[in-house]
């Protein structure tokens, strides 16, 4: 070893500059491993916040179909009203006829005597 070096040893330079990037490495080795669960937990919440608003999405749209059809089977109900007032005013005009009929058969029948 020259004199140079010695006294370079005798400072402790080189076992500073090995402590020194080893700490470097240390710090780097530290920091990646923070980047790697910042990385896993901003994909988990991602992830989470997606379920979480497809499955309000599809929650809203369940809601929506399901207040579709309510209304469908009220219109439904409607129809069906309908349908029974359309045979009852068929069978009234049905009795109506059979008894203006009745009616005109009575009145022949009285004029008749």
């Amino acid at each position: 070893m020259s004199a140079g070096e010695e006294h370079e040893d005798l400072l402790g330079i080189n076992k500073l500059s090995v402590d020194y990037s080893y700490l470097l490495y240390k710090i780097q080795d530290h920091v990646e491993s923070i980047q790697l669960q910042t990385t896993k937990i901003c994909v988990s919440e991602n992830q989470s916040i997606t379920e979480g608003i497809i499955a309000n999405i599809v929650d809203k749209n369940i809601e929506d179909y399901n207040l579709l059809l309510k209304k469908c089977e009220e219109l439904e109900h409607y129809f069906d009203m309908l349908d029974q007032i359309e045979v009852i005013s068929e069978t009234f005009k049905d009795r109506l006829r059979e008894a203006t009929k009745d009616l005109v058969d009575i009145n022949r029948k009285r004029g008749h005597r």
